[in-house]
């Protein structure tokens, strides 16, 4: 048996105890190894030396950093926060209301928007105004009510696109104003608004765009024009909030987004292959006819005009982008576009829809079945291992959302990452999620992403890119169906340069 270490203290004898005789191991500590380098990315196309290099992750921020917390003084029950001066370091007690009340953590919300666009110098004490102020009858409408009623009344008047919109506007507006009443909100106050928007918070939402943000502030100025209409707030409200002009290219410090370009020929060409039947016909006719993916996803045979004398049909759906403007959409299919839909029409009833996700689903399991490797009498038989009753069932057509899922999937089959970003045989996603993480390669795997996989909008510009170059911009606009010639040079029609290349080379 080992002695015990000569360096433990002696207890007397008269305090010994069974226990304290008996000898001790102390283990030895591990000799510390050097961390390994995390291992660096394989190059790919489109990547620079610099975006392969490992980014370390980022040490904790400072105190000084930190956001001051929402707190109780002590002996009230009211509710404080205490800011300090970033250059006179002078700090400041600044009084919330009752403590753990939704108007005082509003205004803590508020105080701390108001630190932080000013660069987190002290606001002025009453820069907030006096929260819970009623009005002359004893009771002022807060925006939190005008919130309220408005959301019930977008439901059922907006797209589902739309209000998922109104989502992010309504919150971050009811974050930070709700009990404030409606005839105090003026423009400093949703120009506050939007520099939290410029800003971020964090994980919980990344900064947003400089159009977004125009989008998002212009919601909000008509729900202010939705409530004086309704006579929940004074008109002079939403005349003040016009005042309030669009943030500006160049000059402000919202995070601008990248032009929306069409889709490589040899991205289409690697991708095909991996479509299934249904979604590679989608895919095809928004290459010819130029339609939107909402428009394609909703057809069914019985909504095409097909008459026997017509060499070309026609579509006019009767639900799309421009329909509450009292717009006609009328899409027109040629020759390529009637072979493509033949296949589907001959097959189901004339008011089925022609691209069903149950199909494709079915033909995405044949296409594993064919390829597997292990002899049917080993392993899991075919079916065994699904639910009986599916969480979720595939639906009767696709959706937007579900189209463009499938679209990216197939770009995930046909551009895997290299080995350092993609997921090993052996490896669970916590485990991967953790080494890219830990290795600085969350941001590498993202980059690959963006330049690997496209968006079934982009395909839109892809026909209209083509119809401009060869048959001028007034085709490429009654194509797409726009009213003005303008929007489909300003947006989706790319510029042939070919031409003043060539001019540009015997004359420059």
């Amino acid at each position: 048996m080992p002695q015990p270490s000569a360096n433990r203290r002696k207890i007397p004898a008269e305090q010994t105890c069974e226990i304290s005789r008996r000898p001790r191991r102390i283990p030895e500590k591990p000799a510390r190894q050097p961390a390994a380098d995390p291992p660096s990315p394989l190059p790919f196309a489109g990547a620079t030396e610099s975006s392969l290099q490992p980014v370390r992750p980022k040490p904790n921020p400072s105190r000084a950093r930190r956001t001051p917390s929402y707190r109780q003084r002590p002996g009230y029950d009211q509710a404080i926060v205490t800011l300090t001066d970033a250059v006179t370091k002078q700090r400041r007690d600044y009084w919330l209301g009752e403590f753990d009340s939704r108007e005082s953590r509003e205004r803590y919300h508020r105080v701390i928007a108001l630190w932080e666009a000013g660069d987190r110098r002290l606001p002025p004490p009453d820069a907030d105004g006096n929260p819970g102020r009623t009005g002359a009858n004893g009771h002022a409408v807060t925006v939190v009510e005008i919130i309220h009623e408005y959301w019930n009344w977008a439901q059922g008047y907006y797209r589902p696109k739309h209000c998922q919109a109104l989502i992010g506007a309504l919150a971050l507006l009811r974050k930070f104003y709700g009990r404030t009443a409606a005839v105090e909100f003026g423009p400093k106050k949703l120009r506050l608004l939007r520099e939290e928007m410029i800003r971020g918070n964090g994980a919980d939402r990344r900064p947003w765009s400089r159009k977004y943000i125009n989008a998002q502030i212009g919601r909000i100025k008509h729900l202010f024009k939705w409530a004086a209409a309704r006579e929940m707030a004074p008109v002079s409200v939403y005349e003040s909030l016009r005042t309030l002009e669009p943030l500006r290219r160049g000059k402000c410090q919202a995070r601008e987004t990248a032009r929306v370009l069409p889709v490589p020929d040899e991205m289409l060409d690697a991708v095909r292959p991996h479509l299934t039947r249904p979604v590679r016909a989608l895919v095809e006719l928004q290459l010819l006819t130029g339609a939107r993916p909402g428009e394609l996803v909703e057809l069914r045979a019985c909504d095409i005009e097909r008459k026997p004398e017509a060499a070309v049909w026609v579509y006019k759906p009767e639900h799309h982008k421009n329909s509450h403007l009292e717009r006609e959409r009328t899409i027109y299919f040629g020759p390529k576009s009637q072979e493509i839909l033949k296949e589907f029409i001959v097959s189901r009833a004339e008011d089925a829809h022609l691209f069903s996700p149950k199909e494709s689903i079915a033909e995405h399991r044949d296409r594993r079945r064919a390829a597997r490797k292990t002899a049917l009498k080993y392993g899991n038989r075919i079916g065994t291992n699904r639910r009986e009753v599916p969480i979720r069932e595939p639906g009767d057509r696709f959706t937007t959302g579900s189209y463009n899922h499938a679209v990216r999937t197939a770009c995930a089959r046909a551009y895997p990452p290299p080995a350092p970003l993609a997921r090993p045989k052996g490896e669970n996603r916590a485990e991967w999620v953790l080494r890219l993480r830990t290795g600085g390669l969350m941001e590498v795997l993202a980059e690959w992403r963006r330049t690997h996989r496209f968006h079934v909008h982009q395909l839109r510009h892809n026909c209209a890119s083509r119809l401009r170059r060869e048959y001028g911009l007034e085709a490429a606009q009654l194509a797409l169906g726009h009213a003005s010639a303008l929007l489909t040079d300003a947006v989706y029609a790319e510029r042939d340069l070919t031409r003043v290349t060539e001019i540009m080379r015997h004359i420059g």
